[in-house]
């Protein structure tokens, strides 16, 4: 059933020594859905993407994935449901081809036969042919962001979580991963956190903001950001 609810937080609360990070959160996301999340530093959209891709226990509350409650799942049992993580910080096996970073990832789950098409197709969407037998780490940082999303796609997520995908990267290169995020939402679901308001504008449709470890707005994109509401949280006007 489409625009069915996939992701669910309830009363999520997440407390470090005293500060709370978040703070009975609820979201819900629908099948299909790109969501971004947004907010000023400290806002609480960072703990929860970590509490949703299994990097942070929650305080209390619950994160429900498909009817199934997640909350506390290790990241690897995380991404056997399917579920596809691209962290802020690029991560990729120095000492390895990019091709080579894209296959073990295909190969995971595939035969070689069908890992090497998946590379193949994958080079070609992110037009990383002509990088594919360099190091990974002679490349440049958002050049790293991007192979690190194709190692993502190698597993066929049907949920992809994106931690502020355009940092790092040059105009040329942020033109592709707009069209790659928009390629990906046609048979994916997409959380995407980002500070990058251009980018959010020609990605998203429904916007999240987090202020203070709760949520502030959930609105489209063109009402949330032409909020005075949100414009002063980002201008640090609003405590």
């Amino acid at each position: 059933m489409l625009n069915d609810i996939v992701v669910e937080a309830r009363d999520l609360t997440v407390r470090f020594d005293g500060v709370v990070a978040l703070d009975n959160v609820n979201l819900k996301l629908q099948r299909n859905e790109l969501r971004c999340l947004i907010g000023p530093n400290g806002a609480g959209k960072s703990t929860f993407f970590k509490c949703l891709a299994g990097m942070q226990v929650p305080t209390s509350g619950e994160m429900i994935v498909e009817a199934e409650v997640t909350t506390g799942y290790d990241p690897f049992r995380i991404a056997r449901l399917g579920i596809g993580i691209k962290t802020q910080v690029p991560s990729v096996m120095d000492g390895l081809t990019v091709h080579e970073n894209i296959w073990l990832a295909a190969r995971r789950t595939q035969s070689t036969r069908k890992a090497n098409g998946i590379v193949d197709d994958i080079l070609e969407r992110l037009k990383l042919g002509d990088l594919s037998r360099l190091d990974v780490s002679t490349l440049a940082h958002g050049q790293r962001q991007i192979v690190e999303l194709g190692i993502v796609l190698a597993g066929d997520p049907w949920l992809v979580l994106l931690d502020e995908p355009a940092a790092g990267l040059t105009g040329d290169e942020v033109e592709r991963m707009v069209n790659v995020i928009k390629e990906i939402n046609d048979y994916a679901t997409l959380i995407v956190v980002e500070h990058d308001m251009h980018f959010i504008r020609q990605i998203a449709k429904m916007v999240t903001v987090f202020h203070q470890g709760r949520v502030l707005i959930e609105e489209d994109v063109d009402t949330v950001l032409s909020d005075p509401i949100v414009r002063d949280v980002y201008l640090g006007k609003r405590r």
